[in-house]
């Protein structure tokens, strides 16, 4: 192997052979001596960080000095370097952790939270603003209620058949049911009618008839029907059959219990056959109870009556035959 190869070569070659590429400079503005390589059109004094130019050798000042990389060489060189350590210094009312002196007297401090210690609550750590937790009790049911989990139970109810007027037990939540006694299917719909209506309703469920609307050549059955609208069909109700409009009923009316409201005025073509009844209002039929008839003080009927037990109100008033108690 040539021995060329492992020959070193000394300080003063190496500075030799640096100063041959390089010229040295002289900052017009500061006179801060340095070397520069000779094929540099420019640069920045490393003393004022001035930028100028470099024509023949020469530095020369330009106009306009273009943004300077040095700059933040000098500033971080003009001031006390800080080494970084572990140790704390308090600097007024505030601690702060290996931050330089001129810094800190520039730089708003951020107040320093005390450390949680475990098994501190949410919103009780001092220096922080308490937030309202849940108890525990309400974060369980509404995670349930999500899932149905919790939910509010419809009670059980006595669906009667009407094929064979068997009752039984339904459960509130059903839409249907089958008869026990003779296997019958039975409907639990709700309804709610708005208008003019003429299709047949047979349902062990609720119908309600709101005002404006008007149910015409059909005969409703169902558990409880509340009218507020025209109704001019038959009833056939296992529960209550309430009456808040005036009108003619045409058809029959077979019901548990007869609810007629104040300045109600109501006309039954034919005999009306119910448990009980409570009349508040002017009414003109025949009625048969098998339990008790009430008229309140409001109330004035007209017609005959057969009752097994009966209760008048001072200022009602009754037109027509009584039978009470056959």
């Amino acid at each position: 192997m040539p021995l060329f190869f492992n020959r070193k070569r000394s300080t003063s070659d190496d500075k030799t052979s640096v100063r041959k590429n390089t010229i040295s400079l002289t900052c017009p503005e500061c006179g801060f001596e340095q070397f520069e390589s000779k094929m540099a059109v420019s640069t920045y004094c490393r003393g004022c960080g001035g930028h100028y130019k470099i024509i023949e050798g020469k530095a020369i000042k330009t106009k306009k000095n273009p943004s300077n990389p040095y700059a933040s060489l000098k500033d971080s060189s003009s001031k006390p370097r800080v080494r970084d350590t572990d140790d704390t210094t308090s600097t007024g009312d505030t601690k702060t952790t290996g931050q330089p002196g001129p810094q800190s007297e520039t730089q708003p401090h951020k107040p320093v939270s005390p450390p949680i210690k475990p098994g501190t609550p949410p919103g009780s750590n001092p220096g922080t603003h308490p937030r309202p937790v849940p108890p525990t009790s309400e974060l369980v049911r509404k995670a349930a209620a999500g899932t149905g989990f919790f939910q509010t139970k419809v009670p059980a109810r006595n669906v009667k058949c009407f094929d064979c007027g068997k009752e039984h037990r339904a459960p509130g939540e059903a839409s249907s049911t089958l008869c026990p006694a003779c296997g019958a299917y039975i409907a639990l719909k709700d309804y709610e009618i708005h208008d003019n209506w003429n299709r047949r309703i047979q349902t062990r469920g609720n119908v309600t008839i709101h005002k404006k609307a008007t149910v015409t050549g059909i005969t409703i059955r169902c558990h409880h029907l509340l009218v507020n609208g025209a109704l001019t069909g038959g009833v056939d109700c296992s529960g209550d059959f309430t009456l808040r409009s005036h009108g003619k009923i045409m058809g029959k009316v077979h019901c548990k219990r007869l609810i007629i409201e104040k300045r109600a005025k109501v006309e039954f073509s034919n005999p009306v056959v119910c448990e009980d009844a409570i009349i508040d209002g002017n009414v003109v039929g025949h009625f048969t109870c098998t339990g008790k008839l009430h008229l309140k003080k409001k109330a004035t009927l007209t017609g005959d009556i057969k009752v097994a037990t009966m209760a008048v109100e001072e200022g009602a008033r009754h037109h027509g035959r009584m039978s009470i108690g056959q």
